[in-house]
Order: structure tokens, then C-alpha cells, then sequence
């Protein structure tokens, strides 16, 4: 892959990501009932006075991401900082300059960070390796891997490596805040999926791909058990009934695949995301990814690329990011 395509592919999943991050902030933590009757199309936030009360629409100005894209940025830092290189405890230094130091933010103050995150980086700051910080009980897979993995899941597909390479790396990724098994399958079934799409591949290619590789050489029983729509190849036959409203790695991804199914434009896969309700930003993020991927970001609805906070920025660091690899 040449220079101009990895740009090209950074700047479309880095901006996607934001604005279906950007999108869901202001009603995250709604339920899906409560979001469809609210019928967004458009972003709103403090600024714009939406007419109805939620965690972050009445204190975050609209167009700003969060979490999620914070931390994707403060992971493509390490890359850059690094020169293509993989720092694992210099992530997550990044990850504490974004909480402490107010650092890879859309506006004045960093916002979202979860409990299993937060549980990990406080295991850093006590002197624990960065690769044993995260969580590796059933309750720790919450989504705060997947929501971040972009970086490691480009770092994969730039160098085109194996399946076997993707999944420690990508395992390896998600273990600095997120241990368990189940969520290192999320974060590996996913860089699997953006690599296809990343190929220009259709969606239903995509789909037939990680429907079919061979997850026992990598992973359980048990935990293949957990993601059984993939393995079970009925990825098409998912419902939204399926889909619990919780912040589950599984749940998200299963969100992410349903809502870039039924959709065949960017603005449809974003509204299918964030209709689905409760945490909506991080479900916003991660279809946004690979919306952008899929859609390039000149398909982005315009109206909602004006209103996303610090545009210019996010394009920065996706040049820098995907640069930085041919000096590697």
C-alpha cells in the first residue's frame, strides 16, 4: 500500500470516527425508544439547545467527540512519537496526558472516560506493565478497547500482516485496558472487517470474510461462544432484538456490523448507529470508522462535517499518522 492510499484511508476512518462519535454525544446513555422519538439528523449540544435533557447534549457544545476519539488520537500520537514503532507503556503515557493534561481534545476538557479504562490506567500510574493493566474478568468487557483500536487495526493493514500477526497485535492492544479474551476477538473481528473494507472490498465480502477464518487457532471455545453471530455466520440474520443496549464489546460491534449492513450511504450507516441507542457515541465511533472508509469522506453529509470540532486538527494528525510508517 503506498503513501497516498494510507492517508487516504486514515483521514477517511480518523474523520468518520469523530463525526459518529460527535454525532452520539449528545444522547448517549438514552434508550433507543427515547433517542428514535428525539429523530436526529443533524448534531446538536449545549450551543444549540436541543430540546431534551441528556448527560452531555446540555454541557458539550456540538460537533465535539469524545472519548473514544480522544483516545484513538492519543494512540496514533504514540504511533507518530514512535515513528511507526509500537510503545505499549508510551500509549499508554498518551492515554494519561489526554486525562491529566487536557491533551487530544475537541474543546476545553476532556470528557467520557470509563470505568474499565479508568481502572487501567490506575494500575499503570501504581507500576504495573503496561500489557497487564487491563482488566481480565467477564465484567471488564466493556468497549473501551474497540472504540480505540483503529491505530493498532491500520498498523496491521499497512504492514499486511497475517491473521496470526493481527491477533497478537491487536490482542496486545486491547490488553493495556482490556485483558479478557472476549474483548481482544471484538478488536481483532473488527480489524479484520475495516482490512477488507480497506481493499475496497463490498460489505458483503467483508462480511463472508471474518464469517469464515479459522478464530480456534486463536482464540476458545468459550470466547468464540461469546461472539456467536460471527462464528455461526449469521452476521446478516442479526435483528436489533439481538442487540443489547449496554456498553458490551459485543454488543457494540454487533451494532456496528448490523448498522453498516442496512445502510448504502454514510449518513444512513450514522443514523442507523446512533438510533439504536445507549451508548452512542462509541457505537457512533467505531461505524463511523468504517462508514468512512467505505463512503471516503467526501460522501460525509457536509452540514455535519461543518459543524465537527477541530476538523483541521483530525486531518493533521491522519497525515502524521500515516506518514509515519515509511520512515519504520
Amino acid at each position: 500500500m503506498n503513501q497516498r492510499d494510507r492517508i487516504r484511508i486514515t483521514e477517511d476512518a480518523l474523520l468518520g470516527q469523530a463525526i459518529g462519535d460527535a454525532f452520539g454525544v449528545p444522547v448517549e446513555f438514552l434508550s433507543r425508544k427515547d433517542v428514535r422519538l428525539i429523530n436526529l439528523h443533524d448534531m446538536v449540544g449545549v450551543d444549540s439547545k436541543p430540546a431534551f435533557f441528556s448527560r452531555w447534549g446540555n454541557t458539550v457544545p456540538k460537533g465535539c467527540w469524545s472519548d473514544d476519539t480522544s483516545m484513538t488520537i492519543a494512540s496514533m500520537a504514540s504511533f507518530i512519537n514512535n515513528h511507526g514503532k509500537i510503545d505499549y507503556q508510551d500509549q499508554m503515557d498518551q492515554f494519561i496526558k489526554w486525562w491529566d493534561d487536557e491533551e487530544y481534545c475537541s474543546f476545553d476538557y476532556p470528557f467520557g472516560l470509563g470505568g474499565n479504562i479508568s481502572a487501567a490506567l490506575k494500575r499503570y500510574r501504581m507500576g504495573c506493565p503496561a500489557l497487564k493493566c487491563g482488566g481480565t474478568q467477564i465484567m471488564d468487557n466493556g468497549n473501551g478497547a474497540l472504540m480505540r483500536i483503529l491505530p493498532f487495526s491500520l498498523y496491521c493493514i499497512f504492514h499486511q500482516l497475517d491473521c496470526k500477526e493481527t491477533a497478537a497485535i491487536t490482542g496486545n492492544g486491547s490488553a493495556i485496558t482490556h485483558g479478557h479474551e472476549i474483548s481482544k476477538i471484538c478488536c481483532f473481528i473488527w480489524t479484520e472487517y475495516l482490512r477488507m473494507v480497506s481493499e475496497k472490498a463490498n460489505i458483503e465480502r467483508a462480511i463472508d470474510y471474518i464469517e469464515n477464518l479459522p478464530y480456534q487457532k486463536w482464540f476458545s471455545g468459550e470466547t468464540m461462544d461469546a461472539v456467536d453471530f460471527v462464528i455461526k455466520k449469521r452476521i446478516r440474520d442479526l435483528t436489533e432484538e439481538d442487540i443489547g443496549q449496554t456498553g458490551y464489546v459485543v454488543d457494540t460491534l454487533y451494532s456496528a456490523l448490523f448498522s453498516l449492513y442496512h445502510a448504502d450511504t454514510f449518513e444512513k450507516t450514522i443514523l442507523n448507529a446512533i438510533n439504536l441507542g445507549y451508548d452512542t457515541d462509541t457505537v457512533g465511533a467505531i461505524t463511523g470508522a468504517a462508514a468512512g472508509i467505505i463512503y471516503g469522506k467526501g460522501n460525509i453529509p457536509a452540514r455535519w462535517m461543518m459543524d465537527l470540532s477541530r476538523k483541521d486538527y483530525l486531518e493533521d494528525i491522519a497525515r502524521q499518522f500515516a506518514t509515519c510508517f515509511s520512515e519504520s
